[in-house]
């Protein structure tokens, strides 16, 4: 993707954005809306937070575990069976956030605003990114 021209460059780098950085980012931006959760709404909402936001990293963690493993074996068993890896994640995902919302009490807009933790997360290391590269 890099060209000779000084925005193909920056192109390039800006998708080099480790994704340790995107975790830890997101390990931090949970625990400020847990916490603001409790301060502004109630425990209840700051828990809803906190699972939502656990759940949506640890599945950033095993997806960016089995890209690292196809991308070191790009064959095509290894792609198929990445795919099913992918359509089950999300099909577990569903249920659990099923029987969570069906059968636990928890407090829906909190449980929201933690599963989006990941891509304000990845959108602050991007930004953080993009500063460094353009300044």
């Amino acid at each position: 993707m890099t060209t000779a021209t000084g925005d193909g460059m920056i192109i390039q780098q800006m998708a080099d954005i480790p994704l340790k950085r995107v975790e830890v980012i997101s390990y931090v931006v949970l625990l400020a809306l847990a916490g603001a959760a409790w301060l502004l709404a109630s425990p209840l909402a700051a828990i809803s937070v906190l699972i939502g936001g656990f759940v949506v990293i640890l599945s950033f963690q095993w997806l960016k575990r089995d890209s690292l493993r196809l991308a070191a074996n790009p064959t095509k068993a290894a792609k198929i069976k990445f795919m099913f890896k992918c359509l089950g994640r999300l099909v577990f995902l569903g249920l659990l956030f099923y029987f969570l919302v069906r059968y636990q009490q928890l407090h829906i807009p909190g449980f929201l605003v933690g599963l989006a933790t990941v891509q304000v997360g990845i959108t602050l290391a991007a930004i953080s990114r993009a500063k460094r590269l353009l300044a």
